[in-house]
């Protein structure tokens, strides 16, 4: 089977990433959208176009370290599409379905020019601005003392840190069943659920109906009936 191939040359990003941990490394997924300017249109408008990006695993990590909003990125991936339902009925009584595209990245290089290339280009400038007067010509500063282009370590995602940030790297945090990380608030895991112990259930359902038939013995045939698990739990509750 085919696929269609996409290269995205020169594209900013957008806005946060959002990233979306997984119980191992190459089940983490960060989502992240990029945007390219196409210039003005015969209006006078602006124009651009926007795509979401899909990133999984040691890139999903990466992206979420350093891909923050306005970084150039290079992009070679594979376009994906999938229908999202919008919970709307048209007016034939159809559903109203959303065509949603993305690209899963296969490979990214950060863009923007070189700190090589930077140097050189500040440096052209400084003796221009010698050559012209602005600047003492017998200043020594270079390109090299004007200019520092370094990136923060990389490290592996830490749950503990990213519930007092919210974040990991430049990403938002959203965690599968409780949403967005907020720092400083307790996450429960959306599956945590007490056992239920069956043994006093079944004590308490018995002193309930034993009750109700004290109150008026000919009642005793429907407390049995009345009396049932969801009754002690509404009690419970």
């Amino acid at each position: 089977m085919g696929k269609m191939q996409v290269t995205l040359i020169g594209v900013r990003v957008a806005g946060t990433p959002t990233f979306l941990p997984g119980a191992e490394v190459n089940k983490h997924h960060t989502m992240l959208t990029v945007i390219c300017n196409r210039g003005k249109n015969k209006a006078g408008v602006e124009q651009s176009d926007e795509v979401t990006l899909d990133f999984w695993g040691k890139y999903a990590q990466t992206a979420a370290l350093y891909l923050d909003k306005g970084r150039e990125v290079n992009i070679i991936g594979e376009l994906r599409s999938h229908t999202v339902d919008t919970g709307v009925l048209k007016a034939n009584g159809k559903r109203d379905l959303n065509r949603n595209n993305s690209v899963l990245v296969d490979k990214f290089f950060f863009g923007s020019d070189s700190k090589k290339e930077l140097v050189a280009r500040i440096n052209a400038n400084l003796a221009k601005a010698k050559d012209e007067g602005k600047l003492d010509p017998n200043a020594t500063i270079t390109g090299d003392d004007l200019i520092t282009v370094s990136r923060g370590a990389a490290y592996d995602y830490n749950p503990a840190l990213a519930a007092t940030t919210g974040l990991y790297g430049c990403a938002k945090v959203f965690v599968k069943g409780t949403g967005f990380i907020v720092p400083g608030q307790t996450v429960v895991p959306a599956m945590a659920v007490a056992p239920v112990d069956t043994v006093a259930k079944d004590a308490e359902i018995a002193r309930l109906k034993a009750q109700v038939a004290a109150m008026n013995p000919q009642t005793t045939a429907v407390a049995a009936e009345v009396v049932t698990p969801e009754v002690v739990d509404a009690f419970a509750g």
